[in-house]
């Protein structure tokens, strides 16, 4: 064979593979790459002799060999492939869109798997958890796992610990293999520190603090600062609060432990303290107190918003809606729709439905002659008749009734008479301090979070403090 006939020979086989491999391109697998390339339609090597005066014209020997790669690209094709994926859980989910999700699209999986009872808790509560599966390329389902929702209680070495349940589905000849084991999760303290600039929040993200603890916080200085009115920039908070783990993952925010805000140049401190033992009388002693032992909790509540912006104080006013003189017994809180309004107090549901002006509307009553309104709502968490907490939510922010934009009317009476909202403070009691008796109880449970405040100040990343978790008493 001349030289060009083996290059037009050459040219011809490579074109020949060419287009069987663009036809079968699917189908080829990375692994039949090599063995390609050792069976192609003609093999050729080239015989030298090593270095010579005169070397002579190269002698190119031509094999025909039969390709076998379109054979193996078959046999590949039909084998078993596994794909490993992940998803995690929606709010929304079912059984059925999670498994969709994983890749599962064999139809008799998916209802039997929808029947799972476990499967259905799998879904249910935590959004965001991950969910592992290994799926076949036919959409079968071959195994899944993943973690089910809450932290699960229990006693453990005289402590109270979380549990955490995982689930594990396999497919068997003869069905489903079902099981969930359960682990300890190991609690941690971290701290965080941040300055105000524009807004709590925005400072509390970008001091890595998660939204949960944040809220936290808030709450245990609720009754002394208002959040909603009085921040300015230069603000500033550090706390501890503990998160739970297994294998260095971060499963759940847990309970803020101690905390500090500095608010326009005064410093307000938080411990929390839950007794193991009860006070004179057999009261349980559980909450957030000064580092001294004083209560911080409070009758009232400042605001019954997580935050707001007031569109209409206390005082005299032209009526939006109907242009008349009026004055104004309350202050409107503009808030978005569906926002959470809580009760400021302990009390007991004494009214809920429809008012002239008022719209939807709920009106509770609290010990000691006290009374608050919230009007303008959506909707209605709380019946008639129904007894309330301080913080507990009776309804959902609206724009009902005579209303000019989304916001709550808010009410406060003292025996009887509207008294301006902003003056709650001033009829607000404290709370109960830490009884002598259970002050060195206090002391001790509190000592790792007093110190760790100390130690700390604005600006600090988050830090984790493994150091300090197993010295720290685990309550709730």
């Amino acid at each position: 064979m001349s030289f060009v006939e083996f290059k037009q020979s050459a040219a011809q086989g490579a074109q020949s593979l060419a287009g069987w491999m663009h036809q079968h391109r699917k189908r080829v697998l990375a692994g039949v790459g090599s063995g390609l390339l050792l069976t192609s339609a003609a093999a050729f090597a080239l015989a030298y002799e090593g270095p010579q005066a005169h070397p002579p014209a190269p002698t190119w020997v031509s094999v025909a060999v039969a390709s076998t790669a379109p054979q193996q690209a078959d046999e590949l094709s039909n084998a078993d492939q596994v794909v490993y994926t992940t998803a995690h859980v929606r709010a929304s989910d079912t059984v059925e869109s999670l498994l969709r999700r994983l890749q599962v699209t064999d139809p008799q999986q998916l209802r039997q798997l929808s029947a799972q009872a476990d499967l259905r808790a799998l879904v249910t509560g935590d959004p965001g958890r991950v969910v592992a599966a290994q799926v076949s390329n036919l959409g079968e389902l071959q195994s899944l796992h993943g973690r089910l929702p809450g932290l699960k209680p229990v006693a453990e070495g005289g402590q109270k610990a979380r549990q955490l349940r995982e689930l594990t589905v396999k497919a068997t000849p003869t069905g489903w293999d079902v099981q969930t084991q359960s682990r300890l999760v190991q609690p941690v303290l971290r701290v965080a520190s941040g300055t105000v600039k524009s807004s709590f929040f925005a400072a509390a993200d970008e001091a890595g603090m998660p939204r949960n603890v944040a809220s936290q916080l808030i709450d245990v200085f609720d009754t002394q600062i208002n959040f909603r009115r009085n921040l300015r920039p230069g603000d500033r908070f550090n706390v501890v609060y503990r998160v739970y783990q297994a294998q260095g993952q971060t499963l759940a925010d847990g309970r803020l432990v101690s905390a500090e805000f500095v608010n326009q140049g005064h410093d307000y401190k938080a411990v929390w303290f839950d007794a193991k033992g009860d006070a004179k009388g057999g009261a349980k002693v559980s909450g957030y107190y000064a580092p001294n032992g004083d209560s911080l909790s409070r009758a009232f509540l400042l605001s019954p918003l997580p935050y707001d912006r007031i569109t209409s104080g206390w005082g005299w006013r032209e009526n939006p809606v109907m242009h008349f003189h009026e004055f104004h017994k309350g202050i409107d809180l503009a808030i978005p729709v569906g926002t959470p309004v809580k009760t400021i107090a302990d009390g007991r549901v004494v009214y809920a439905g429809w008012g002239t002006g008022y719209g939807k509307y709920v009106k509770v009553d609290h010990p000691g002659g006290f009374a608050t309104i919230y009007a303008h709502l959506s909707a209605f968490k709380v019946h008639v008749g129904e007894s309330v907490k301080q913080g507990e939510v009776v309804a959902l922010s609206g724009n009902t009734g005579w209303s000019t934009g989304p916001h709550v009317y808010f009410q406060f009476f003292v025996h009887g008479t509207p008294v301006n909202p902003l003056d709650i403070a001033h009829y607000s009691p404290k709370g109960t301090a830490v009884p002598a008796a259970l002050k060195p109880e206090f002391l001790a449970q509190t000592a790792e979070p007093r110190h760790l405040l100390a130690v700390i100040d604005g600006g600090s990343p988050v830090v984790d403090a493994a150091a300090q978790a197993a010295k720290e008493p685990q309550h709730g």
